[in-house]
């Protein structure tokens, strides 16, 4: 008791000295000569800082409710914030976001929020987001958004998995760098065919099963937990001789705690069009319902040779649709490429178009744009960033340390505007 006593006045103490933060900062008495606060280190010369803030082009409504939401978890520590960071491997490495999300719980402490999306990466034979790992059991297909034609119906995620077998298992286990312990989830949501009665689903925990339901809204089943648990493991069961196939979506692995909610969402070669092949996409999507949606997905749509304007503004229009229409309120961040240059060795010739796109795509829904591109150096700075083993060799995706960095300077813009929240607040 004496312990628990001790705690909650730590907590009480941490929140007085963020209040405490927050109003100096708003009043001008922290970091006067800067006039800001600085979340990413100036260790690179050829990065622009200068060119790090989000790009308005009109009023953003959406950002200021997102921004109030921050409010009050970081000064009241109450609430649940849901980010989606939407892309293709850029995302699916799982480095750029995870340390997103934790630039975000690092200017308050206790809101580690719980893993959120997850898929058994292993049964495709590609990477995992690099903070947790899967196996299983069964024999499996794949199918995915960069299909030219997917065999299988598709949802959020962007992969689905698929068994005939009698019997079947997922387990997705996290690895040091996730601080499980302070992450665990007492809700778990497994996306799958729920039409197809054929088979069964549970846990390996199932006496920890409070409750479960089907979630017909969502085509999942929900899983209520009398405890935490740090480990997802789902078995299959065939209950019916009749021929049948189990589809899995992936699944949200959540709690009730107050804190971020982060989700990423991204396949290797995905473009903007390949989401448009999730049949289940807005439906899964209801589960997540993003306050903020980071949009990093382009590479794939520039790096070709008959790379459309307009096809892409379309493309992206779908998609901002669909992510406004689960929740009129959320957010919007269109982040740029960055540099790269083709697999063949040419520099990208459309880094003007898909800028131009993003601040039109900014306009029609008083959304920010970051410029990547800009930011990490303009043309040919990929070569800067390989040079100091910040990028990979392919001059495309970056190192663990170069995604480290991407996420400082993104959450460095995102503090500006939120810096000037504050400021307008205490007006």
């Amino acid at each position: 008791m004496q312990k628990e006593l001790k705690t909650r006045k730590l907590k009480k103490l941490n929140r007085f000295i963020l209040i405490f933060f927050a109003v100096s900062l708003v009043a001008g008495s922290l970091f006067a000569q800067s006039g800001r606060l600085p979340y990413s280190k100036k260790e690179y010369l050829y990065i622009q800082h200068d060119s790090c803030y989000l790009e308005q082009f009109d009023d953003s409504p959406n950002l200021d409710k997102f921004f109030d939401k921050l409010d009050k978890l970081y000064f009241q520590g109450e609430g649940q914030i849901s980010i989606l960071h939407f892309g293709g491997s850029h995302i699916q490495a799982g480095i750029w976001s995870y340390s997103l999300r934790k630039q975000f719980e690092s200017i308050i402490p206790d809101t580690e929020g719980a893993p959120g999306l997850v898929f058994p990466f292993s049964i495709a034979k590609t990477n995992h987001p690099y903070y947790y790992r899967s196996d299983y059991e069964g024999e499996w297909e794949i199918s995915k958004v960069t299909d030219r034609e997917p065999v299988d119906t598709i949802g959020l995620i962007g992969i689905t998995a698929k068994t005939t077998d009698s019997l079947a298992q997922i387990r997705v286990l996290f690895n040091p760098v996730a601080n499980i312990n302070s992450r665990r989830f007492d809700k778990i949501t497994v996306f799958h065919n729920i039409d197809d009665t054929i088979y069964q689903i549970s846990l390996a925990q199932e006496e920890l099963i409070d409750t479960f339901l089907v979630n017909r809204e969502l085509r999942a089943t929900e899983f209520y937990l009398t405890e935490t648990i740090d480990t997802f493991d789902l078995r299959i069961t065939r209950v019916d001789t009749v021929e049948g196939e189990f589809l899995f979506y992936g699944a949200l692995l959540e709690n009730s705690n107050p804190g971020i909610k982060y989700s990423g969402v991204g396949i290797n070669g995905a473009a903007t069009f390949s989401y448009l092949k999730a049949d289940y996409f807005d439906t899964h999507l209801k589960a997540i319902k993003p306050d903020l949606v980071i949009f990093s997905i382009g590479v794939n749509d520039a790096a070709g040779k008959n790379f459309s304007k307009l096809a892409y503004i379309n493309n992206y229009k779908k998609l901002a649709d669909k992510m406004l229409m689960v929740n009129p309120d959320c957010a919007i961040i269109f982040t740029t490429n960055n540099d790269f240059y083709y697999y063949r060795g040419g520099v990208n010739p459309h880094y003007n178009d898909v800028y131009n796109s993003m601040v039109d795509l900014a306009k029609d829904y008083n959304a920010c744009v970051w410029n990547m591109f800009r930011v990490m150096g303009g043309c040919k700075s990929i070569n800067y960033w390989r040079n100091d083993n910040i990028a990979n060799k392919d001059r495309i995706h970056f190192t663990r340390a170069g995604y480290k960095i991407l996420a400082g300077l993104l959450f460095d813009a995102i503090m500006k505007d939120y810096e000037d929240h504050l400021r307008e607040k205490s007006k």
